[in-house]
Formats: structure tokens, sequence, C-alpha cells
């Protein structure tokens, strides 16, 4: 396992005691999924194409054995142990102790499968960690104090923005095509015509992809994630770590309608370190036709 450099764990601990908790938390559950790598695995379908393993579950319970030790005693939310809280209102952790399971599991590559710890107080996402235990990235923020890699700052170089005709665009779609919104189906029609991008895809989905978007390292431009609140695909543990880190980095979160991103409200929304190609995109979706 290569795990962070020490500059980052040094770094992580000069913002905080949330954020050396939150660290340790998310390299434990990052432990179990390097050693897990590369085995065959018990899985379990959430639906078409949505897997889950043993691993998910043994790092849950890595990362919030941890965070257990919070002298605050927040509340823990996690994809897998703990998938229900009384008030989205309240303070909390929030976990997905291992996101893009499927690439994980089909050895898609080691630059898929993250990490997410992140931490809601006063209603809002106070800290997020993305950590790639297979790469050895790992991405963080803390609200009003910037966003990291591996201990340097991040941030969006206004310099590289581009207009949509030139831009790289990843749809985050469903597995389950019967649940594609109207929203995510106009765009994927109206993306690929004369007023749209000048690539788009449909990467392996990952929520940590908007991490290497803030630094524009081997990454979209854009992402365009669907939900469907009748089955939700990017749920609170997909979007707080990785918002609050693009959003200290510069960039934005967007809903569809163009409004700031609840992570607990299931809707399309765009990920992008433009917040002009962002609302290029929104405007070409919302164009009559």
């Amino acid at each position: 396992m290569k795990g962070p450099k020490p500059v980052v764990i040094k770094h992580a601990e000069s913002l905080g005691e949330g954020m050396q908790l939150a660290m340790r938390a998310t390299l434990a559950a990052g432990q179990v999924i390097a050693e897990g790598y590369g085995r065959v695995h018990r899985v379990e379908s959430k639906g078409v194409g949505d897997l889950v393993s043993i691993v998910d579950q043994q790092a849950d319970v890595a990362a919030t054995d941890v965070l257990a030790d919070d002298p605050e005693h927040l509340p823990i939310l996690s994809e897998e142990m703990s998938p229900d809280t009384d008030s989205i209102d309240a303070d909390m952790w929030i976990i997905d102790p291992l996101d893009a399971t499927s690439a994980f599991l089909l050895n898609a590559g080691k630059q898929y499968s993250s990490v997410l710890v992140a931490r809601r107080r006063g209603q809002q996402t106070d800290l997020g960690i993305c950590y790639y235990p297979l790469t050895g990235e790992c991405y963080y923020a803390v609200r009003g104090q910037g966003a990291y890699k591996d201990g340097e700052r991040i941030q969006v170089d206004s310099s590289k923005f581009v207009g949509i005709r030139d831009a790289w665009i990843d749809m985050n779609q469903y597995g389950d095509s019967r649940l594609e919104t109207p929203f995510f189906a106009t765009l994927r029609y109206r993306l690929r015509t004369e007023e749209g991008a000048c690539l788009v895809t449909s990467y392996l989905p990952n929520s940590g992809q908007a991490c290497r978007m803030a630094e524009h390292r081997n990454a979209p431009h854009l992402t365009i994630h669907d939900n469907n609140p009748t089955k939700v695909k990017q749920d609170v543990w997909d979007i707080a770590a990785p918002q609050i880190i693009m959003q200290e980095a510069g960039g934005v979160f967007l809903s569809h309608d163009g409004g700031p991103v609840n992570p607990f409200m299931a809707e399309p929304f765009l990920a992008s370190a433009s917040s002009a190609l962002a609302d290029q995109v929104l405007k070409l979706a919302q164009k009559e036709v």
C-alpha cells in the first residue's frame, strides 16, 4: 500500500482536531481496501449495476470505529453500516467507505476507488477528505481554509477554462436506464449536437472524480450526475466530501435548476471547476426547441 506521504498527515494535523480524526478514519478504511484489492469477494447487488461487497462493509466498520473516539460524540451516517439518521439538520460524520465499488470489484483501475469522509456542523459541510488508497492520492479541505492534495494547496486555474464547444464532459449515468431523468436524457442528446461539447464520455462512476477536476489532471471539464428520487444514485455520502473540496478549490456544484446542491436532496447536478461552463451546460438543457 502506497499510502499518503507523511507530509499529508502532518499538514492535516495543522487543520484542527476534526481533520486529524477524519484522516485517521479515512486511512483505516483505506487500509482495508488496499488489502482487499484483487481478491475474490462475496458480492451482493443493490440494483442493476449497483454492487456491494464485504470490503465495503469492513472498510465502513474500520472508519466508524475510529470516529467513535470523537470527543463531540457526533452521530455517524455511513453508506453500509448506518445509512439512516434521525435528522438531516443534525451535526454528523458522513462516510462512504468505498466509492466506485464496481470498479474495485472488476479491477477496472486503481484510480477510481476512494474513501470519502465528511463532517456536517451547523447544516453545512465543514471538512471533507477523498482518499484513493490504491494510488496514495489524498485530497482534503476545511471550510474557509482551502483545498489540498498531498499537502499542497489546489485551486482552479481560470486560464484553463473552456467553452462548451471545446469541453470534455462526462455523464455519470445509472446502470439501470429506466431510472434516467428527463434532465439527464436531454443533455445526453443535446451535448452530442452542433451546440454541444467536443467530447462526451461515460466514465466508470466515481464521485471522487470532482477532486481531480479541481486540479484538472486527467479529468473532464465538467461532470453531470444523474439522480432520481425514486432510486437515489448520488446520496449524501457521495456528495459531501467532493463538494467541499471542489468549492474550496474554487469550483462549483450546481443543481439542475442552477441553485446550490443540497447533498441530502436527490436531484441531478453538475460539478465543474468552471462556473461559466456549468452555466452554458444548464442553458443548453433549458433551451426551448
